[in-house]
């Protein structure tokens, strides 16, 4: 399961957030290929479920025009991960941005992320 476990999580950190920010894949088709059904995201207390995440695809793609994300750190044991990562985007309004977080995951057998919890941080320049 450890290799399936770090192939969702690259996929999760890596595909997930360019395409969802990017790409003009419909983000219901994106979340359905990366996360179940059942997903809950939390971030900073602020839990996402399934229509939520597709929702977000929305005002990302307005105003974000350039994302690079990186994975500093990537623990795997058995179905669950823990990633430290970041995320350089340029903002249409806000203009460069630099977004920190810690994440810790499970994924689901079928090798689809099941939950998250974040923790981000925006970085003083």
């Amino acid at each position: 399961m450890s290799e399936i476990t770090e192939r969702a999580a690259r996929r999760l950190v890596l595909d997930y957030t360019r395409d969802m920010a990017l790409s003009d894949e419909d983000p219901a088709a994106i979340v359905d290929r990366t996360l179940t059904e059942d997903v809950i995201w939390q971030t900073d207390g602020t839990e996402l479920d399934r229509d939520r995440l597709i929702a977000h695809a929305s005002p990302a793609r307005k105003n974000v025009t350039a994302v690079d994300v990186t994975i500093d750190d990537l623990l795997v044991d058995g179905h669950r991960f823990a990633a430290r990562c970041r995320l350089d985007a340029e903002h249409r309004k806000l203009g460069h941005m630099r977004i920190e977080w810690i994440m810790i995951g499970s994924v689901a057998g079928d090798g689809r992320v099941r939950r998250i919890h974040q923790l981000a941080v925006t970085p003083k320049s």
